[in-house]
């Protein structure tokens, strides 16, 4: 069996997020990239996992993990990626190719329970979902619920969610060789074939956006438990820590600062003195939370400066991104501003709240308020 991770494209918004990194893959989530996690998960049922992409980043991670081969993007697009993915398998007797697209979050029991499906059957399967809400760029499918199969593609209620076997052969012909887009090519398949339905309800982001990523950290952080501090952290004895709650190498806990989980600080991270992170927060690498700053549910990226007394609640601030003194996030609830943003997830969207994205790179003046749903950036660069 050929496993493929499609982990190419542009960043779109989630530029804002990543600076100058290109991969939606190389998104991080506590502890690891969005990719490790996909690269962990495939690697359960298959012995090689290819992955391709134009972003040469993608290479560095894939180089650290056995059992992960690298393969670069020439060709345009997805159907690009595939094709080059498939060439460079070369022939290897194998009948169906597994893709996974990299820029979609979900648990290890979705490709666990796509992949019993395959083995069964050892027929072409394709996973689907069905998210609160929909973006007009998803491929519909309609299901069977008798057999579990596909009827049709282009129409009905759950939408592909990113991961299918079918065949190689099928795949080189329709893509590669005629040139169809992978959702025409699909749509000849299922008129064709039988090709079996894998119903996945369980957690899923396509992850299009800032707030699609900000849910899929908190979603992701409702796992974690217990309490974990590296013996090259640093924690003073008045800090205060409820788990779950993990510290990673080299991280700084300042006197009197409080941190209710599930909470993540990331290698180099430094807390002030007096700041209170609660509720799901993720501070990532070498970035720092001054003296009684507030955080709520909110990711902090890469060497991000949020000021002293500053309030960040259901927010996201991009990598190198530095946020005065006494800054103020604004947040609603979601149902307040569907409208001008869609989170596309299977996971109820009623008490998700919404703040604001500080991007890559920007600054806020001090005493600022962010609008929710509003992104900010001052640096043509992000």
């Amino acid at each position: 069996m050929l496993g493929i991770i499609l982990a190419g494209g542009s960043p779109k918004l989630l530029r804002l997020v990543l600076g100058d990194v290109t991969s939606r893959s190389l998104l991080k989530f506590p502890g690891r990239t969005l990719l490790e996690m996909h690269i962990d998960a495939a690697l359960r049922h298959f012995d090689r996992v290819l992955v391709v992409s134009d972003d040469p980043r993608v290479g560095n991670t894939c180089s650290h993990i056995p059992g992960c081969a690298f393969v670069e993007q020439r060709s345009p697009g997805i159907e690009g990626a595939i094709c080059d993915g498939i060439a460079s398998a070369g022939e290897t007797g194998e009948r169906l190719a597994t893709l996974l697209y990299g820029d979609i979050y979900a648990p290890q029991s979705m490709i666990d329970s796509h992949m019993n499906i395959v083995v069964r059957y050892y027929e072409p399967v394709m996973t689907v979902t069905k998210p609160v809400m929909f973006r007009g760029t998803f491929l519909k499918v309609d299901v069977d619920p008798i057999d579990m199969s596909i009827k049709s593609i282009g129409d009905g209620q759950h939408v592909f969610a990113g991961l299918i076997s079918m065949g190689i052969d099928e795949l080189r012909r329709l893509v590669c060789q005629q040139g169809l887009p992978l959702h025409d090519a699909l749509k000849r398949v299922a008129a064709s074939q039988h090709i079996h339905a894998n119903m996945w309800l369980g957690e899923w982001v396509d992850l299009d956006t800032p707030w699609d990523y900000l849910l899929a950290v908190r979603l992701y952080m409702t796992h974690m438990k217990g309490v974990y501090i590296s013996e090259q952290a640093t924690v003073k004895d008045t800090a205060v820590i409820e788990p779950p709650a993990f510290i990673d190498d080299g991280a700084f806990v300042d006197h009197y600062a409080v941190l209710k989980g599930p909470v993540y600080v990331g290698r180099g991270a430094r807390i002030g003195a007096h700041s209170f992170l609660r509720n799901n927060v993720a501070v990532y690498d070498n970035t720092v939370v001054g003296a009684y700053a507030e955080v709520k549910r909110s990711v902090l990226y890469d060497a991000a400066r949020i000021g002293s007394h500053s309030y960040i609640a259901d927010s996201l601030v991009g990598k190198k991104a530095q946020v005065a003194p006494y800054t103020v996030t604004e947040n609603v609830p979601y149902t307040g501003v569907a409208g001008e943003i869609v989170v596309t997830s299977t996971h109820p969207l009623e008490g998700l709240k919404v703040g604001a994205v500080i991007a890559a790179g920007s600054k806020t003046k001090p005493h600022s308020v962010l609008s929710p749903a509003a992104i900010y950036s001052n640096n043509d660069d992000s």
